[in-house]
């Protein structure tokens, strides 16, 4: 299946909100709410409608998606490292609860998060 359209990546948001939606619904029913889970299918409905803002940008092969994408991953890169450093700290002295496992889908998250919040700044920006 090829997304052509913005309205493509919107009923894919939307499908994962849904998902969400239920997840967040049948943990707290059954008393079995698992954030890292939770944060993973929240991040898939971001990154589903933040690529809906971000295709008519990026559609176009020109400088300015270029830029955009060039400032947002170097801004991002920051952002990356601090998650990084706070993770290794927080394993390091136990003040994280987490397995390994746990921690690095949650710093995925936060990554796949923070580079497309990036570059709708930038494309707002520029």
């Amino acid at each position: 299946m090829k997304i052509t359209s913005q309205r493509d990546f919107n009923i894919l948001g939307v499908l994962f909100a849904v998902i969400f939606a239920v997840r967040v619904f049948m943990g707290l029913s059954t008393n079995s709410l698992s954030i890292v889970e939770l944060l993973s299918w929240g991040t898939l409905s971001y990154l589903s409608f933040a690529a809906g803002y971000l295709y008519p940008q990026f559609k176009e092969k020109d400088e300015r998606s270029e830029l955009i994408k060039q400032k947002g991953m170097h801004y991002s890169m920051y952002f990356v490292l601090v998650f990084f450093i706070a993770t290794l700290l927080g394993n390091q002295f136990n003040i994280f609860g987490l397995e390994l496992i746990e921690m690095i889908q949650i710093v995925i998250a936060l990554t796949i998060i923070t580079i497309f919040t990036s570059w709708i700044i930038m494309a707002k920006k520029y």
